[in-house]
């Protein structure tokens, strides 16, 4: 009796490729692969995002940022999108709250020539056009064309309306739609296969709330769908940044309440109604002699002293005293000195152990599921 060819392991793999000509074995595997890093615009906020000064948000990953009106969301977005652009992708910005225009963009420094801008008003739009743009461009690639590098930005996805909210409305009817979170989880479960396969960075606001549970918690709007679908979940909160008694920008509080690729380790920075957000604030506090031979101090008979009052910085690398107001800048945060700091945090932002990284997602699924009840 003849025996039957053997259904080997290299058979099985030829025909799930024939079922799915994006998988293949994981040794070789870069689908899910993070292979480029968008500046966020501030360097203490990319090591919070991403457990490194040098990175920042994720290609190929949806990353969101919610809080409440006033926070700081666009102004963060169009830090973004000006640093993506440096990098050389295209931008789609989808707009639900008419709250951006060509001026605002330029200044922050974009090149409003690669910004393809989509105002946007309902679920149902967004979800018809992320969808026909990621389908053409995969048939593109699949092809063997050439696709350019997008990064899309959604602002917000707490302002989409529905097609029925805006029916009902029309016709004067008062009933709520409670639709709408489930069209936005929809969206997200049917693009995230094709962002990552593209390599498109997602990045999306989201408005919060305040929950009525035991423990009041903000709560993102949208439902479950777009906090789940994200690798980054940054929450906003904010307080007053004055001089004197002049409010002059706020200090914002960057918590992460999902991370994928740090702990989740909150951070404070500035942003200034005028002069915007300084790349390096927040970097001061590991600016000691220690870690890159920066410390507060004065010269005094012409020696340099240590000072934790003093109005200057002494800074080894440059053999002098720097004032406060040329302290937040290039000449003093060189190459050298930001791999010193780098090199410093890691302990701070980034887990010891995959085994702590697997206990900390396990225990953000225990707390949505406390909020959800």
């Amino acid at each position: 009796m003849t025996k039957n060819k053997d259904f080997t392991f290299d058979d099985l793999n030829k025909e799930l490729a024939t079922l799915n000509p994006l998988g293949s074995i994981m040794e070789t595997s870069n689908f899910s692969e993070v292979t480029d890093w968008i500046h966020t615009g501030n360097y203490h906020l990319n090591a919070c995002v991403s457990g490194s000064l040098f990175k920042g948000w994720p290609n190929n990953r949806s990353s969101s940022i919610a809080g409440p009106s006033g926070t700081g969301k666009t102004f963060l977005m169009l830090n973004t999108v000006r640093e993506a652009i440096l990098k050389g992708y295209k931008v789609i910005y989808y707009d639900s709250e008419a709250a951006v225009d060509k001026e605002q963009m330029e200044k922050f420094g974009i090149d409003t020539s690669q910004v393809n801008y989509q105002p946007t008003n309902t679920v149902q739009d967004f979800r018809t056009s992320i969808t026909t743009i990621t389908q053409k461009m995969q048939e593109a690639k699949t092809a063997g064309a050439t696709v350019p590098k997008v990064m899309i930005i959604l602002d917000s996805a707490g302002n989409l309306a529905t097609a029925k909210e805006i029916a009902d409305a029309a016709s004067g009817s008062d009933k709520s739609d409670m639709t709408r979170s489930k069209v936005l989880k929809s969206i997200f479960r049917i693009i995230m296969t094709p962002l990552a396969d593209l390599k498109i960075p997602f990045l999306f606001t989201n408005h919060t709330y305040q929950s009525q549970s035991f423990i009041p918690m903000q709560i993102a709007g949208g439902g479950t769908g777009p906090q789940y679908a994200a690798s980054i979940v940054l929450m906003l909160g904010k307080a007053q940044l004055k001089e004197g008694v002049d409010k002059v920008g706020i200090i914002v509080t960057a918590k992460p309440d999902k991370n994928r690729f740090a702990k989740p380790t909150p951070i404070k920075f500035h942003l200034n109604f005028t002069e915007g957000m300084n790349p390096y604030v927040g970097l001061e506090q590991y600016a000691t002699w220690d870690i890159c031979g920066i410390t507060r101090g004065s010269i005094e008979k012409g020696v340099k002293v240590p000072k934790a009052t003093a109005r200057g910085w002494i800074c080894k690398h440059l053999d002098e005293v720097v004032p406060n107001s040329e302290f937040f800048t290039e000449k003093v945060f060189t190459k050298e000195v930001m791999e010193q700091i780098n090199e410093h945090i890691k302990p701070l932002f980034n887990y010891n152990t995959e085994v702590d990284a697997i206990d900390n997602e396990i225990g953000e699924l225990l707390d949505r599921e406390l909020t959800m009840e």
